[in-house]
């Protein structure tokens, strides 16, 4: 008596990923990037001709997750001369606080606030600023640099779009230039 039994070395492929729209992704837990060749045809009648396919390959990436919680689009307020960011107080609850250390949000809580390092995902730079609660305001805002380091080194105007995300590993908020309006 003998089962027929499958090749050990036999690969088991994963289901191929259905694609999502963008909206749904930002829910994600992961960052997957997709890696795709399209093969087009460059030059017709070329196979007849030479007896080989003439295609041209090119790559294309398609982020399948979209880091950035936060997505704002830039008003004159982030943009003027209080030289600060505003971010709304839920959206800082709910994305960076919980997962900061106790001791970063208790500064962040204070008047004083936290330093943090913010990394210029575009441009591969760090800079330091101050991320305080606002009591006036019942806003959270970066601070400290934020018209230097941002606005006019990355000549930001009103209607860009920015993206921003705590990253806990490296306690370090990641920012991106997602959309620029000129």
């Amino acid at each position: 008596n003998t089962k027929e039994v499958s090749h050990p070395r036999q690969e088991i492929l994963p289901a191929q990923l259905k694609r999502k729209s963008t909206a749904s992704l930002t829910d994600a837990e992961s960052l997957i990037v997709e890696k795709k060749a399209k093969c087009k045809r460059t030059q017709k009648g070329k196979k007849e001709a030479s007896g080989c396919d003439a295609e041209e390959v090119s790559t294309e990436l398609t982020l399948l997750f979209d880091p950035y919680k936060i997505k704002k689009r830039l008003t004159q307020s982030d943009l003027g001369h209080m030289s600060r960011l505003l971010i709304g107080r839920d959206s800082v609850k709910s994305q960076f606080l919980r997962w900061m250390n106790e001791e970063t949000v208790r500064q962040v809580e204070s008047s004083k606030g936290a330093d943090v390092i913010v990394r210029d995902m575009d441009t591969c730079s760090e800079h330091r600023l101050v991320f305080v609660f606002w009591a006036s305001s019942g806003s959270y805002v970066l601070k400290g640099g934020w018209i230097k380091e941002f606005v006019k080194r990355r000549d930001l105007a009103v209607g860009d779009e920015i993206g921003i995300y705590w990253e806990p590993i490296a306690s370090k908020f990641h920012f991106s230039l997602l959309h620029k309006v000129n």
